[in-house]
């Protein structure tokens, strides 16, 4: 069994670096106090601190998360049914059967959220067309591959205009909130304005809020695409997989702080972006293997096949 390699509590050398944690921190803290006005968007709120006082504003409104989970009803079936090759099993049978209630249910309550109607109209069609197939495959006990296919691909230009309407309904909310807040800030404070961004890691890239923030305050745009900026922006952080307030602005805090301490000791602002250790790792790794790193977007087709 391999054993444990981690310093012990008390060895003094996890006693420094408990030390260096602690200073480290306190100074995130100082930097952060001074900072000018930050926005985080967690959610469905956005989060402004600005002169030691805390606001709160709506990111999104009711209607995104409607057309969200109908959204997701076609999908849901998709990945349920994909893998079913001859009769259903009992519990995908079970399932069927749940979301079959849960399918009526919300269709039901939809005259009720108050969509626009050709919002509406398109809700009640995602909604019966899952519905049919439900009903069609707990008939059958079974689901063919060309029946899934050709029921998915009839629901994609309604997906894909529910997608449109959330972006515009988070963008709209979004939009009204920060300009009513940048409206009570100096011009130095407007200048000066940050945010940060809780988003999972799966959708980062051309992630809404992202997106907004980055052309609002003048930031690098970097749209739906996923290759790293080789000079990412500086007034617009994405906090990964963190949906904690604190978390969100300490992350802020490390970021302005490492960039400082950064430019200091190595003279490249986004050194400490990176792993202390990647330079290095990508000259051993290049040497023991007797090839190199690739940018984003570089790959050859003869690469991506070996791969």
């Amino acid at each position: 069994m391999a054993r444990t390699v981690a310093l012990e509590p008390a060895d003094p050398l996890s006693v420094l670096n408990q030390a260096f944690r602690d200073a480290y921190a306190a100074r995130r803290e100082a930097v952060l106090s001074r900072m000018g006005p930050v926005i985080a968007q967690i959610d469905d709120v956005l989060i402004l601190r600005k002169g030691g006082q805390r606001f709160e504003a709506p990111a999104r409104t009711r209607r995104y998360h409607a057309y969200k989970v109908v959204s997701h009803v076609p999908l849901a079936l998709h990945v349920l049914l994909a893998s079913q090759k001859a009769g259903l099993d009992d519990d995908t049978r079970t399932r069927l059967t749940t979301m079959r209630g849960l399918i009526t249910a919300s269709a039901t309550s939809m005259d009720s959220r108050g969509l626009p109607a050709e919002a509406l109209a398109r809700q009640h069609r995602l909604l019966a067309a899952s519905l049919a197939l439900v009903d069609a495959v707990l008939a059958a006990n079974r689901v063919t591959q060309e029946q899934l296919s050709t029921f998915i691909h009839a629901q994609v230009p309604d997906l894909m205009k529910n997608a449109e309407d959330s972006a515009r309904d988070q963008i709209d909310t979004m939009h009204a909130s920060v300009e009513a807040w940048k409206r009570g800030m100096t011009g130095e404070e407007r200048g000066q304005l940050r945010a940060v961004v809780a988003a999972s890691h799966m959708s980062r890239p051309g992630n809404v809020a992202a997106q907004y923030f980055s052309i609002t305050l003048g930031d690098t745009w970097e749209g739906r695409f996923h290759e790293e900026d080789p000079q990412p922006g500086k007034r617009v952080l994405s906090s990964e997989a963190t949906f904690d307030e604190p978390a969100a602005f300490a992350l802020l805090g490390t970021h302005v702080l490492d960039a400082r301490t950064s430019r200091g000791i190595f003279g490249e602002e986004t050194r400490m972006a990176r792993d202390l250790l990647a330079d290095a790792a990508e000259r051993i790794l290049a040497d023991m293997f007797h090839t190199s790193p690739q940018p984003p977007g570089t790959a050859t087709a003869e690469s991506l096949k070996d791969g």
